[in-house]
């Protein structure tokens, strides 16, 4: 069988890549930083089954280039993991005039999903989103998908934690006649470097509730889970936590929304012609 993993190289990411790297054939690690990722792999006992490919997942040129070299090095993923995200300053753009929030934790994630698809199709794959409770505090968000308008980096990322479910809910619409599974899940609150981008209120409140934070071993329990249980034995489209399902907001069942991200999500895309 073979993984694809984004965010292997910290926190949950990391500890899931080792969990699961036993389990697996080959194993691709889209990473933005590639010489950081080849001196962590040195150490893994099968380090020879883990093939990098340099990906940014906020910059969408990057992500096709990246997804095109994963394609050539494997034509059936049986499990991709979409676990790379950030909460970052509210209003940062990417060079492509993309919200980072946006772009690193959903359309990233999107367009390398959409563009793996043919693969994911013949392994009959099951697709893992990392979201996270933080999706219980965001409103509705139709006024304003971009995230472009959010008012401070805590109500973007709910925001975007919301898309991850919507995300999956609709992949399960989409292909679940092609074999193909979708979860989603929330990996516990996690003492990791997560937010070191954030502005200094939003750090300092992380930093200090961290102190009740579980290990980052701990957190990547469910995606290991998810990842290493058959999807018979799973619940298609569920959101899970601490390894079972659970009922996320009404907001993130609404399939309306969920439709609606995805065409705009697409509609985003033509516009950057990638």
């Amino acid at each position: 069988m073979n993984l694809v993993l984004t965010g292997s190289t910290s926190g949950i990411g990391w500890e899931t890549l080792k969990e699961l790297l036993p389990e697996f054939k080959k194993v691709i690690l889209p990473v933005r930083n590639r010489d950081k990722a080849k001196k962590m792999i040195e150490g893994l006992p099968d380090k020879n089954k883990i093939h990098l490919v340099s990906v940014d997942l906020s910059e969408m040129k990057s992500v096709v280039t990246g997804a095109n070299e994963i394609l050539g090095l494997a034509d059936q993923i049986d499990v991709l993991i979409n676990n790379a995200g950030g909460m970052y300053p509210a209003k940062k753009l990417t060079s492509e005039g993309l919200d980072l929030t946006f772009a690193t934790n959903h359309l990233g994630h999107f367009l390398l999903t959409k563009c793996l698809m043919p693969a994911l199709k013949k392994g009959k794959a099951k697709i893992i989103n990392v979201s996270s409770e933080a999706h219980r505090i965001s409103g509705d968000p139709s006024a304003d998908l971009s995230l472009k308008k959010s008012a401070n980096t805590v109500a973007a990322y709910s925001k975007v934690k919301l898309y991850n479910i919507l995300f999956t809910n609709e992949l399960k619409n989409r292909f679940e006649s092609y074999g193909i599974s979708a979860y989603s899940l929330h990996p516990g609150a996690v003492r990791t470097a997560f937010g070191a981008e954030t502005s200094g209120i939003a750090k300092g409140i992380i930093r200090l509730t961290q102190l009740f934070f579980i290990s980052p071993k701990s957190g990547a329990q469910t995606t290991i889970f998810l990842a290493k249980t058959p999807a018979s034995k799973l619940r298609n489209g569920s959101y899970y936590v601490r390894k079972k399902p659970k009922s996320p907001t009404s907001t993130a069942l609404n399939k309306e929304l969920a439709a609606k991200l995805w065409e705009y999500s697409e509609t985003v895309l033509s516009e950057l012609k990638v």
